[in-house]
Order: C-alpha cells, then structure tokens, then sequence
C-alpha cells in the first residue's frame, strides 16, 4: 500500500509540474549578434528556472542551455542563460524567441540576427565600451538611473548614421509609465562637447540621429531613458557607421502587376532609385544596400488594384480647383507649405455606401493627415482625424484618416490638410475614394495553448470589423487530429471576440499541432474567407493591452491533468437563458486521479460583459460544486444576445501578502477547462 501512494504522489508531482504557471520572458541581453557568431545571452523574466530549450523563428539560429551552477536554488523569477549561435547565412532582421518549459511555451521577445560587429559594454566603468573602428554595433542596459557611453574613431567627411534599437525589443511593459523604454542619444565631439541629440525619429519611439564628421578624432556616443529610469529590460543596440538608410520613398505605391521605379532618398545608398518587379497587391516591404552589402531600414510600398489618379505636382487643389476623383480610383500627393490643404471632388449618382481612407502613416511616411467631407451646401458631414488601426501593433500615435460612409447622390468635395503644420517631399499621402467592400481580420490569443490527453484547451478569437462588416464570422480549424472537437466557433453578428475550445480524447499521443485557423462570413452577396494571424498579448502601463503577431499558432498536447471537468447544463442540456430576475446553476463534476486531492477553485470566463458568477471551492476530496450565473445588474438588451462562455478549475499553487493591500495573490500550478458553452441574454 505504501509504494502505491508513493507513486501516486510522484505521478501527481509530474502532473503538477507539467502544468505549472506559464513563463514569462522580461528580456533578452544581448538582444542580438551578427551571423558567423556565438554569444552567451541571458534571459530574465517569472517562472523560467525549469527551461529546457529556447526556440527561434527562421533558420539559422540555435541556442544551447547553459546549466545553472550547481547547488543554485530554482527561483520563480531568476535569469536562465543560453548559448546562441547565428549561421553565417542567417538572414538579418528580428527573429521570434521563446523558451521552451514543462508547462508549454513562454511568451515571445526578440532576438536580432545582425549585420555588424557587436561591442557589449562593460557596466562598471565611466566609458561603457570602446571600438576599433567602424562599422559596429553597441550593446548595452540601462539597469540604473544613469548614462551608458561608447567611443569610436571616426574620419572626417563620414556620413555617419546611429540607429537606435531599444523600445523594438521590449514594445510594451506593464509596469512602467510610459509603457516602454525611451532611449535619447548624445554626440560628443573629440574636445568633450556635444554637437547632436535625438530623441525621437519622426513618429518612432527609437531616435536615429544622422552626423556629418567635421573632424578626424574619437567620439562618444551616450544613451539613457529620458526619464532616466532603469530597468534590466531596457536592453538596447545602437548600429554606428556609414550606414545605409532610407528615409523617405517615392511613390509611396502604384498599381499591382506593374513594373514601377521606385525613388528612394536617405543617406549613404548606392542607388538613388529601386525597381520593383511585377508586385502583387498588398503591402510591400522596400529596403536597399550600402557599402559592403549591408541591408538599410525597411519602409512600406502600397501595391493596389485601383486606377492612379495624377495631378501635376505644382497643381494647387484649391477649393475652387479641386481635382476631380471618382470611386475606385487613388491619389497620391504631397504637402509642399505648411498648412497647406488639398481639395478633392466626386460625384454619386445613386446612394451608395462610400470608403474614403488616407495611407501614409502606415507605410512609414511622417504626414498626420486630417480628412474633411463637405456636401454640396459646403457643410461638412464628417471629420476625420486618427483613425485605429488594431494590426499596428507598434503604433504610439494612429495619424491616418479613413471613414465609411452612406451618401446620397450628389456632389462632395474632401479636404486634407497636414495637422502638424509640416511639410516637404518626405510628407506624402495616398487618398482613395472607393465603394465600400465589408471585411474583417482575425487573430488568436495566446499563439500557444496547451491541451492535456482528455482535457480541453482554450484560446481566444479577436475580431476586426473593416468598412461597417457586421455579419457572423465562423471559423474553421484546419489540422486537428481526429478525435478532436471544437466548441465556440463561431463571433456572433456585430461582436468582436469569442471563447473556442478544442478538447482531445484521452488516448490522444503528445505532440505539437500547427493548426490553421479560418474565419468565413456572408455579407452583401460576397463570400469572405479569411485566415487568422496568431498573437500573443502584452500589456502596457498597467493598463492597455496589445496583440503583438506571431508567426505560427501552436497547441501542444501533452500529459494528462490531475484532474477533469464536466458541465451539466440545465433545462436538458440546451442553451441556459439569463434573466435578470433569476439565477442559472451550473453544475460542476471534477473526475480526480490517483493521488490528486487538493481543492479546486471553479471560476466563470465569457466573451461578453453580462454574465457572472462568485467563484465557488470544491473542498478536497470531494468532486462536485455548483457556481450560480447571472446578469450583472447593469446588463440590458432589446434584443437576445448570445455570449460563449467557459468554466475554469484552479487548483491554488502559493499564496502571499500583495504590497500595501490586505489580501493574498496566488499563482496558478493547475488550469483545467470544461468546453466552451453558448448562454443567451433575453430581451426585455
């Protein structure tokens, strides 16, 4: 009997462990290395003292865990160290990171595959680092309220670029106002004094400041938080040299299918102009080389199927000259004074639902547009300033117009003006009239969810309604062994997220499943089929909260769970009714293993606001709870409204005192889920 409970206990230990709190990585120093390279990177965060692997997006770079020193007690929160290797053929740019743990897989940050030779600073002296020459990238924290410092030569006559890399790794913190790291540099001459300062470039959080050297002689370079803050996730890199940079492009796009010239200006490029080849419709990334075959930054093409609308460049588009635009068609302009305004016209001859939009932001141009639409009497109608854009995940500051609207026949007239007062070659715009074509986005979140062997995982479904879509959306869900089923597949007409379940049987094998996920919908007589990005969520400044993308949606099925869970569902099994006057019982049945017999916390998650309930406990040993759902009390409708809703069991891990608040905080070491269910809302 005894050797019998000693291993229950040790099956429930590997059970618990198996699901214990998900990791969290809270940076990565360095934060990059160039190809042909091996560095020993440390990654700090909660809960990652039990890495086992850390993985990358892409080919060509791999990472080895170094083993803790022996005898080192495991934290929650601690730093793991990794030993990366980057091919020499590894292509540049940023490359997904997470760490791989028995509870599933971390969040993802970034790691960036570099092009130069990399200097890390050394913390505890006045001069954090010093290079050889040029080019190079410096590498650093700012862990303290203090500056970091770099020297190098420089010739004169360079073009030298400093390209700042801070907030791009770490886009958003939590626990930080603002929500980021917010890098300044200073240069400093050979006699000590400063001769330039950046803090932001354009509408970028990261400065990129541009320097003619006057004189041959050792700079320094110096970078801190404009708050001067510090934090161990204010990692940054800092790219020094004759660098190649683009800083603005013309035209900003053009028709898909054609070969178009593409005018680039910036500093220290080889060709002032780039060839696009045959692009497709979308957004089209644009970049160049330098000396030595070095990759510049990255600016945004728009290849359409509309028909280019073109002006004269010194045309005035005055009121009284507005040009003439028609539905379907583009123009592409650019504010020459301050102040300036633009007038466009266009003629309905029906009612017709229109789509007037503004791109410039978007594809990296500075202009922050601001739309005015006049009927025929010359009162304006509508008035556009920033319009959100939920993909632009980086975005601090959404600055381009765009509008759907339903007009009546009869003439309009647009005004665009730069709300900034700027202006010059590089504060261009494209404006489309075109009519309106319903459509939507999807994305999922977490980008990784674990499925326990009979158990049931959950993720959620977030929804961008484009150009008044307003219709249903059902997902399909591509890949999924058999045996699988899903609950909770389908955004309701109007909404914008759900709950979706997909629960294994419980003899399904452990394995990674890269499934895809669609969402398909009817509107207008169209058909619209679109596949969802996964994303993971990040919280800024306490308080918003972001979808960064991520390249691959990941479920992992694994070990089972100490325990499972099932809903009866009242009035035969149908769909429970919510009345504000009264309440609806959910029974709760757990199914314990050999072993497990902790109490469990039942708790109620849904996709609307409307339905609550208090947490219930089921005591250990036993096996059933019931939590009572009902209408919060400020929840009304004229109309029956549907919500998925989901109930969770969490078994308590550790429990300790919040800072100044007179409760206790837990961490999770078990989540188990029931499948998702559908509850309506009745009218009243």
């Amino acid at each position: 009997m005894k050797k019998t409970i000693l291993a229950a206990a040790a099956a429930l230990t590997g059970l618990l462990s198996a699901n214990a709190q998900k990791g969290n990585i809270g940076f990565i120093y360095p934060a990059g290395s160039c190809k042909g390279t091996t560095v020993e990177v440390s990654i700090g965060g909660q809960n990652l003292s039990n890495a086992e692997a850390i993985v990358f997006s892409g080919e060509g770079v791999k990472g080895e865990l170094i083993p803790a020193p022996e005898g080192q007690k495991p934290r929650k929160k601690k730093v793991v160290r990794f030993r990366v290797t980057v091919d020499m053929n590894a292509a540049p740019g940023m490359r997904d990171v997470r760490l791989k743990l028995p509870s599933g897989m971390s969040n993802r940050l970034y790691f960036e595959v570099g092009q130069l030779p990399d200097v890390c600073e050394e913390p505890a002296e006045k001069i954090s680092a010093e290079a050889g020459s040029l080019p190079v990238t410096f590498n650093g924290q700012v862990t303290r309220s203090d500056v970091d410092r770099f020297r190098f030569p420089a010739k004169k006559g360079q073009q030298l670029v400093f390209r700042v890399k801070g907030r791009v790794f770490v886009p958003y913190m939590a626990d930080a106002v603002p929500g980021w790291f917010q890098p300044i540099i200073r240069l400093y001459d050979p006699s000590g004094r400063e001769v330039a300062f950046n803090d932001d470039y354009t509408f970028h959080v990261d400065p990129v400041l541009f320097f003619k050297v006057p004189e041959t002689g050792c700079y320094d370079i110096e970078i801190n938080d404009a708050l001067y803050r510090g934090r161990e996730d204010f990692v940054y890199r800092i790219d020094v040299g004759e660098l190649p940079f683009i800083s603005s492009i013309s035209p900003l796009g053009g028709p898909a299918g054609q070969k178009q010239t593409v005018n680039l200006r910036g500093y220290n490029l080889k060709s002032r102009t780039l060839k696009m080849k045959n692009p497709e419709q979308g957004i089209i990334p644009v970049t160049t080389k330098g000396k030595g075959g070095i990759l510049s930054n990255t600016l945004l093409y728009s290849a359409d199927g509309y028909g280019q609308l073109h002006a004269a460049p010194d045309a005035a588009l005055s009121k009284s000259t507005a040009l003439s635009i028609e539905p379907g068609q583009v123009c592409e302009r650019c504010f020459t004074a301050p102040l300036q305004q633009h007038w466009f016209t266009f003629r309905l001859n029906r009612r017709q639902k229109c789509h007037l939009s503004v791109l410039s932001r978007r594809l990296g141009a500075p202009s922050d547009v601001r739309m005015t639409i006049f009927a025929a009497s010359g009162k304006a109608i509508a008035d556009v300033d920033d319009t959100e854009d939920p993909g632009d995940y980086m975005a601090t500051h959404f600055a381009d117009p765009e509008i759907t609207m339903d007009l009546k026949p009869g003439v309009y007239k647009v005004r665009l003006i730069e709300s900034q007062g700027r202006s010059g070659e590089e504060y261009a715009y494209r404006f489309c009239l075109d009519k309106a074509r319903p459509d939507f986005s999807i994305a999922m979140e977490p980008a990784s969810i674990g499925i326990p062997a009979g158990g049931t995982g959950v993720f959620n479904v977030l929804l961008d309604r484009k150009q008044n879509f307003r219709s249903e959306v059902d997902l399909e869900i591509e890949g999924l062994p058999e045996g699988f089923t899903v609950s909770g597949a389908r955004i309701e007409k109007g909404k914008k997220k759900t709950i979706v379940s997909v629960t294994a049987p419980s003899g399904a094998a452990a394995e990674v499943i890269r499934p895809r996920v669609f969402g398909l919908a009817s509107e207008g007589g169209q058909t619209v089929r679109r596949e969802a990005s996964a994303a993971e969520s990040m919280m800024q400044a306490f308080y918003y909260i972001h979808m960064l993308p991520m390249e691959e949606f990941r479920m992992e099925v694994g070990a089972g769970q100490p325990f499972t869970m099932k809903i009866e569902l009242p009035e035969g099994g149908g769909i429970p009714v919510l009345r504000r006057d009264r309440k609806v019982p959910l029974k709760v049945r757990i199914e314990r293993k050999p072993g497990f017999d902790s109490p469990v916390t039942l708790m109620l998650r849904s996709s609307e606001n409307f339905p609550k309930a208090e947490a219930v406990v089921i005591p250990a040993g036993e096996d059933e709870g019931t939590l009572e759902m009902e209408v919060r009390s400020r929840a009304k409708t004229k109309t029956d409204v549907l919500a998925k809703v989901c109930v969770s069991g969490v078994v308590k891990g550790s429990s300790k005192k919040v800072a100044g608040q007179g409760r206790n905080a837990f961490s999770a070491s078990v989540t188990a889920y029931a499948p998702v269910f559908t509850a309506v809302l009745k009218a009243e």
